[in-house]
């Protein structure tokens, strides 16, 4: 009898065991045919999630993206291009204080309009250019347009300031660069004159030269001549004056072939060692005017690149993209509504069953 009991027992326990499996299948069971009887609602809910999808996506204007691209100002530095603000500085400039102040004056000057317009400044990737974008409906866009604008005219008026004392100073410093030339093309006018007057000098002296040497050969003939005179003391006083006079002729005319020959040739290498340093300053000073006009010439001010513009497709959410969300949201609480009106009629049956009983 003992081992009938303790079969009983096992019995109800490999019961209890399955039971829970048993109430799973029931309760999916219930649960689907629950779902079909509910039917109804899940379809109407359905319907209802996909016409307000269709009216909001029909009532919903296509927005677009609005940029606009400015390129900060730059100068020449040795050959390099060097911004005159940096893009990071620009940005927190922008973002920070020109669009809370154009978005404010545009609110006041629109005191009855309730649209809030959201502009960023953004810096692409690699690049040293700001970009202003924001995002409007197509009737919206000619303002939203006009704020940018204004957004570029604060930065440029910005940095016109930084971009004229700059431009100065370089001028300031082509002028410097100019006037120095100048004063070397005027010293070499001053050299090749000099040149000349030795070229004149040189000839001169070699006209004085030949003429010392008839001279001596004169006063060698005249003495030549005197010493076949008779009389003693005439004779030696005219050779005494002779001798004196060719002495003389000969030292002039030493110290005539030394400036000839000698201080001429010196003083002309010398003018034309001047004449070359003076050109090869002239070049050095032309191509540093030329590098400074390269310069001035590539400084460029801080401009939109482009005028705003519009992009060629709508941004956002599409249309079917709205729509298949309101549709899968109201499959979503279909099913949810379903459920809940099942559960609450099998509650309510329960009850209705307890009170009766």
């Amino acid at each position: 009898m003992k081992n009938d009991v303790n079969e009983q027992v096992q019995a109800g326990r490999d019961h209890q065991s399955m039971r829970p499996h048993c109430d799973e299948e029931i309760s999916l069971l219930d649960l689907l045919q629950l779902l079909v009887r509910q039917k109804k609602i899940i379809y109407v809910t359905f319907l209802v999630f996909l016409v307000l999808g269709v009216g909001y996506a029909l009532s919903t204007p296509k927005s677009y993206r609005y940029t606009t691209t400015i390129e900060i100002g730059s100068i020449m530095e040795d050959g390099k291009t060097v911004l005159i603000d940096q893009p990071g500085t620009v940005q927190a400039k922008i973002n920070e204080a020109y669009i809370p102040y154009v978005l404010e004056q545009h609110a006041n000057a629109n005191q009855g309009s309730n649209r809030n317009y959201e502009i960023e400044a953004r810096i692409p990737r690699g690049s040293e250019v700001i970009v202003l974008e924001s995002s409007a409906p197509e009737d919206e866009g000619e303002s939203l347009i006009e704020l940018q604008r204004k957004i570029v005219e604060y930065v440029k008026r910005d940095h016109k300031r930084v971009f004229d004392i700059m431009k100065k100073e370089m001028n300031v410093e082509l002028n410097k660069s100019e006037n120095k030339l100048a004063g070397l093309q005027d010293r070499h006018k001053v050299l090749s004159a000099d040149m000349k007057r030795l070229d004149q000098t040189a000839k001169l002296l070699s006209q004085q030269v030949e003429e010392l040497k008839l001279l001596v050969d004169d006063a060698v003939r005249n003495r030549q001549g005197a010493r076949s005179q008779t009389g003693d003391e005439s004779r030696a006083m005219t050779l005494l004056m002779i001798d004196n006079e060719i002495q003389q002729n000969t030292q002039r005319l030493a110290a005539l072939e030394e400036r000839l020959h000698i201080d001429l040739p010196r003083e002309r290498d010398s003018f034309n060692k001047m004449i070359a340093d003076n050109l090869r300053e002239q070049q050095e000073q032309a191509a540093e005017i030329s590098k400074i006009q390269m310069a001035v010439n590539n400084m460029r001010e801080t401009r939109a690149l482009i005028a705003p513009m519009r992009s060629m497709k709508p941004v956002g959410t599409s249309r079917s993209v709205i729509v298949l969300t309101f549709a899968l949201s109201g499959m979503i609480f279909g099913l949810f509504a379903a459920l809940f009106a099942g559960f609450y009629s099998s509650i309510r049956s329960q009850l209705i069953l307890k009170d009766t009983a």
